[in-house]
């Protein structure tokens, strides 16, 4: 059932790109907005879904018109979960395809690479998956966004839900970038703060055939909780590798681990079997209260998915183009300038379906304030949001949202 749904979601994506090739012949009649995600690499199971969340916002802005009289285009690239790939793809989207803002990427450690691409261009970057700490200290020219919440909030939630969950000891893997050693290092410090005890923690490099040395190690001291903070690929491995040495404990999973990449995954054979990763816990950045009809319609479009920042994914398109049609331009400097007064109070509240109330308001020369479908997306100055952290777990081999977070 997980590769079918896979392959479907990978159709799908590939009948995008190819809508996209057909219809760069338009030209003059099309609006260019990129989009860098993870095709291959340790996030390969993210990229389509998470795309998707950009295209229904185009399907939607284009099913009701376009914006300055054109069709709005996604110009998908893969960026192969790496540094250099996506650099390469950034700067293709600026320089070959002409694009004034893009939403990527996934990795933070792509975003940090691809932003060397993007800041000199003036092109408008906003990420809806990458949560390093690090990124908002950018030198950046406020051309940088993101749609998701920092690791800052979501490794203290993480360390606080283990220690309500009983466990006193901890061992972590984290995936050696910004993003892993940022959220290890938050969850390491809160954690012994409130009086747990990390045993070790300990990087691992991706796309390797196996981590059982690095598992086995973790596993040394017999932690209350095994904490994995990296990609389905990889982590899946881990996962395995971690149940075949004979852990008993329990698991604890960062935002990378949360979708049908894992769970079911290869630990899980069916609900009537769930298998040792059943009652595993997680957490993901959530900017609030998401709307159920985007969930109602992006199954219909795409196939239902629980992997996370779709939404994320969604509101970044959508203010590109409310930024666009509120600048009347579509220049890189035009869209930046308007993206803080389409998102932030004051103005008229615009939630999910309301495309067409916006249009109307900002022809009027009326202000705006979008709701975003994974929550309020008010930009702070440093380009970064507000909001709190969602937990999640794994139950009958499927991811359950339990309940969110103050952040």
């Amino acid at each position: 059932m997980q590769r079918k749904r896979s392959l479907g979601q990978r159709t799908i994506l590939l009948a995008a790109i190819l809508l996209a090739t057909a219809l760069a012949a338009a030209g003059e009649d099309t609006l260019k907005i990129g989009i860098l995600t993870s095709l291959t690499g340790a996030l390969a199971p993210y990229g389509p879904p998470i795309a998707n969340g950009a295209l229904l916002a185009i399907q939607q802005i284009n099913a009701a018109g376009g914006i300055l009289g054109k069709s709005l285009q996604l110009v998908i690239a893969d960026d192969g979960t790496s540094p250099d790939v996506g650099r390469s793809a950034a700067s293709k989207l600026v320089e070959i395809d002409g694009v004034s803002a893009i939403i990527g990427a996934l990795s933070s450690g792509v975003t940090l690479a691809v932003s060397s691409v993007t800041i000199p261009a003036e092109v408008v970057l906003i990420s809806p998956a990458s949560t390093a700490p690090s990124i908002p200290a950018l030198n950046d020219n406020d051309f940088v966004f993101r749609t998701v919440v920092s690791d800052e909030v979501q490794g203290v939630v993480m360390a606080r839900l283990a220690l309500l969950l009983g466990h006193r000891t901890a061992s972590i893997l984290f995936v050696n970038n910004d993003y892993g050693k940022g959220l290890a290092d938050t969850f390491k410090a809160t954690f012994e703060a409130l009086g747990g005890q990390v045993i070790k923690a300990s990087p691992y490099e991706e796309n390797k055939p196996s981590y059982r040395g690095e598992v086995e190690s973790l596993l040394m001291g017999s932690p209350d909780v095994f904490v994995v903070i990296g990609y389905p690929v990889d982590g899946n491995k881990q996962v395995v590798e971690a149940i075949e040495a004979g852990y008993q404990g329990k698991f604890l999973f960062s935002d990378g681990m949360k979708g049908e990449g894992v769970a079911p995954g290869p630990a899980c054979a069916s609900a009537a079997e769930p298998g040792p990763i059943e009652g595993a816990y997680g957490t993901v950045a959530a900017s609030g209260f998401r709307a159920a009809q985007f969930d109602a319609d992006f199954a219909t479009a795409f196939g239902p998915s629980t992997v996370p920042y779709n939404y994320n994914a969604y509101d970044a398109a959508m203010l590109i183009a409310l930024a666009m049609l509120r600048a009347g331009e579509t220049s890189g400097p035009a869209i930046r300038d308007s993206l803080r007064a389409v998102a932030n109070p004051p103005g008229e509240p615009i939630y999910y379906g309301e495309w067409a109330k916006a249009v109307a308001l900002l022809k009027a020369g009326k202000d705006i304030d979008y709701q975003g479908v994974s929550g309020l997306v008010d930009f702070k100055d440093s380009g970064d949001v507000a909001g709190g952290i969602l937990i999640w777990m794994i139950q009958d081999c499927q991811v359950q949202e339990v309940m969110e977070a103050a952040g």
